[in-house]
């Protein structure tokens, strides 16, 4: 409100200006009795003044004298004088009568020659019919500020005059402004009724549009409507003249890419490679851009584009000029090419929109296949801020507490590791704690350490914790890492001798650690009393992701290439199907981007359908047969994941199993297993995120609805039999190899 009242007095002041300036101007001209000039030099010549009011009486005596004669005589006198004036060196106004009804009068040198009154001559002329006197200069003229309006050089004007002169004027006025309007108007009409149309100019006719602006005064008004700041506007003005270099380097700071020269390249311009920011939200970590000389045809840059080895690598060609843009943008526009023209249009947007990346997402979603720059990461963990979603309960427990010790439990695929690579990030340059990440290949924990901070592979774990302690510069040290089932495992045959060493380290307040893993961890941890591990910090079990973080996975990537549902049900369903499992909503939204067609950008069920039984989904849940190295342990897995399909896929409306119907299996196939054997199993297969408890009771159903699509009804039955017979086979043969045993 502030800014427009300022505005407002702003065009008061100019409007009073504007009227001041032509009034004082007109007024020289057309009445000067009424000029501020002319009236303050009047006013500051006293002297004069005094005189001419003098002379004014004694013209008015005059008149009545030579007026008066004439009505007694009848004729016209040939002299008169003023009357009570005998001295001629006092007179102001010499008389003449050179013809009838004639009054000639001269004023004398009485009057200051800084007046320009002396010998000037007026003439008054009586009409006897009558009776009235008409005042003209004579020659000599009187200066025209001594004049009185009635004895100008022409008759004063009428009121109807001046209005006629000022319609006429503003007619003119009306006119020209016409005329600069029409000259004006095709480029910024539309813009000033709506400003926001200032991001659809090309690049090159941003000069000539400033100008146009500035002719009109609006240019400060069009760019803060339309949120331009003035810098920006004059950067985007010297960008077309500055050399290649320097435009490719204020387009890569506009985006936050590091910009590069790229050797080897013979082209006629200027080539760069960019390194894109991880906050970028696309699957690209380079971009090769090429500037064209201005003299190259588009049909010339094609070629030369056609001709770069560029690999699976993005080429961002920037237009240089508009006649070059059809060819390039036809190129860009064919999906087998991994070009992407930066058109006019686009350079403008880039160089003035506040989110540069806006542009560059919306450019490249329109001219390549968006599985090319998909945001949906599918395999390990999460690397991009952007592409990493909820968990913010989990976060905080860590991040907002000192540092201390957690154990990280949860299937495959469930997060762990975008979770501590999260983690990771927000304490990078941490002033109080240092966090480094770490993912472990095999069982050799101690040694991975060494290596990854140059020591002797022999180091022990003291030596390689009073590295990390260096490094740490004084602050707290807080150690990741990732993938210890091997190590859990391992350590465990051996007595537990590196864990028992980490947890002294940990206790001395040397270093804290994060420990992510499945069952060998979760064993460790809960059912194992002998680990180091019982008590050794707090236990995070890492489970699906939360449900408006699901629906946000499933939507804002997608929007920002520019895609949507067709429903909002859609992403719900998608949602429910993944049971909530991060991996699976990002595979099932990359499935939906790889149906869509070149300019396609609505997903509907059909889409959807496809996507949630694509092979990838399939691929993604498998893996569960498998859950440890105990042959035994994996059987009883898979016969309750069949006994769950089974109850899911009858039919009956009962879609879940308990217990005690697991125990019946087993003994109505002969099979005597052990109860706690049973409910490892179920507890693997829960951390696993196979199955989870119905509504937290005492049933079992499968954690991912689409985990039952895997299986056929009479293919579940016949697949949990053969287990069982299997089983009750192998158990016949331990009890009879035992007595001979």
């Amino acid at each position: 409100m502030s800014r427009g009242a300022g505005l407002s007095r702003g065009r008061v002041v100019r409007l009073l200006l504007i009227v001041a300036v032509t009034w004082f101007v007109a007024s020289l001209f057309v009445a000067p009795m009424l000029n501020p000039w002319v009236a303050w030099k009047i006013s500051h010549d006293g002297e004069s003044m005094m005189l001419m009011q003098r002379a004014r009486i004694d013209m008015l005596l005059l008149r009545e004298e030579a007026q008066g004669y004439w009505e007694r005589e009848g004729e016209w006198p040939a002299e008169i004088a003023v009357p009570g004036v005998h001295d001629p060196a006092e007179a102001l106004l010499v008389a003449e009568l050179p013809a009838p009804f004639v009054l000639r009068l001269r004023f004398t040198d009485r009057f200051p020659a800084s007046a320009g009154l002396a010998g000037t001559v007026l003439e008054h002329r009586l009409t006897p019919g009558t009776g009235s006197w008409r005042c003209r200069p004579g020659e000599p003229s009187p200066p025209s500020r001594w004049l009185a309006p009635d004895c100008q050089a022409s008759a004063p004007w009428t009121i109807i005059e001046w209005l006629g002169l000022l319609l006429g004027i503003t007619l003119v006025v009306l006119v020209a402004l016409g005329l600069v309007w029409y000259r004006v108007q095709p480029a910024i009409a539309g813009i000033v009724r709506a400003p926001r149309r200032l991001f659809e100019q090309p690049l090159q006719a941003l000069p000539a549009l400033d100008r146009q602006l500035g002719w009109v005064r609006l240019r400060a008004r069009v760019l803060a409507d339309a949120g331009v700041a003035t810098v920006r506007w004059r950067e985007a003005l010297r960008h077309a003249e500055a050399p290649a270099t320097q435009q490719a380097a204020a387009l890569a700071a506009r985006i936050g890419a590091v910009d590069a020269p790229a050797a080897g390249w013979s082209l006629p311009g200027c080539v760069r490679e960019w390194t894109l920011p991880d906050a970028m939200p696309l699957a690209l970590e380079r971009l090769w851009v090429y500037l064209p000389d201005n003299g190259l045809s588009g049909e010339s840059i094609v070629q030369h584009v056609r001709g770069m080895p560029n690999g699976q690598d993005v080429v961002l060609v920037v237009s240089p000029s508009l006649a070059a843009e059809p060819a390039l943008v036809a190129h860009a526009d064919d999906p087998a090419n991994l070009c992407v023209c930066l058109d006019q249009v686009a350079q403008s947007r880039w160089l003035l929109q506040p989110n540069a990346a806006v542009a560059l997402l919306a450019l490249l979603a329109r001219q390549l296949k968006v599985t090319r720059i998909s945001p949906y990461q599918t395999h390990g963990g999460i690397t991009r801020p952007t592409a990493f979603f909820g968990r913010e309960s989990l976060l905080a427990r860590v991040l907002n507490r000192e540092p201390g010790n957690y154990l990280l439990v949860g299937g495959r695929q469930l997060g762990k590791t975008s979770l501590m690579k999260a983690i990771e990030r927000r304490f990078a340059g941490h002033p109080r704690v240092h966090c480094r990440y770490l993912s472990l290949r095999d069982h050799r924990l101690g040694v991975r350490l060494a290596v990854e901070l140059g020591l002797p592979e022999t180091a022990d774990i003291d030596a390689v914790v009073a590295a990390l302690s260096a490094q740490a510069g004084g602050r707290r040290l807080l150690l990741l890492v990732d993938e210890t089932d091997l190590f859990l495992r391992a350590d465990a045959s051996a007595g537990y001798p590196q864990l028992a060493a980490l947890r002294a380290i940990s206790e001395e307040g040397r270093c804290h650690f994060m420990l992510a893993g499945f069952w060998d961890l979760y064993e460790a941890v809960t059912l194992d009393f002998a680990s180091p591990l019982r008590n050794f910090g707090e236990v995070i079990h890492v489970g699906g992701l939360e449900e408006a973080a699901c629906q946000a996975l499933a939507t804002e990537p997608m929007a920002r290439l520019g895609v949507h549902f067709s429903a909002p049900e859609l992403p719900r369903r998608l949602v429910a199907a993944c049971g909530r499992r991060a991996n699976l909503v990002a595979i099932v939204c990359q499935q939906l981007l790889a149906q869509l067609g070149r300019g396609e950008r609505v997903i509907d069920a059909t889409h959807l359908h496809a996507a949630l039984v694509a092979e990838p989904v399939f691929d993604a849940l498998a893996g569960w047969a498998r859950l440890t190295p105990d042959a035994e342990a994996n059987r009883i897995d898979r016969i309750v994941v069949y006994r769950v399909a089974c109850a899911q896929l009858s039919g009956t409306g009962e879609r879940s199993v308990g217990l005690d119907e697991l125990l019946a299996d087993f003994d109505g196939a002969g099979v005597r297993i052990d109860p706690e054997a049973l409910r490892r199993a179920l507890a693997r297969l829960q951390l696993a995120y196979v199955i989870r408890r119905e509504d937290d009771g005492p049933r079992f159903v499968f954690a991912v609805p689409l985990f039952a699509t895997q299986f056929q009804g009479e293919e579940a039955r016949t697949l949990h039999q053969r287990e069982l017979q299997a089983m009750a086979g192998r158990v016949a043969e331990r009890d009879a190899a035992g007595p001979a045993a």
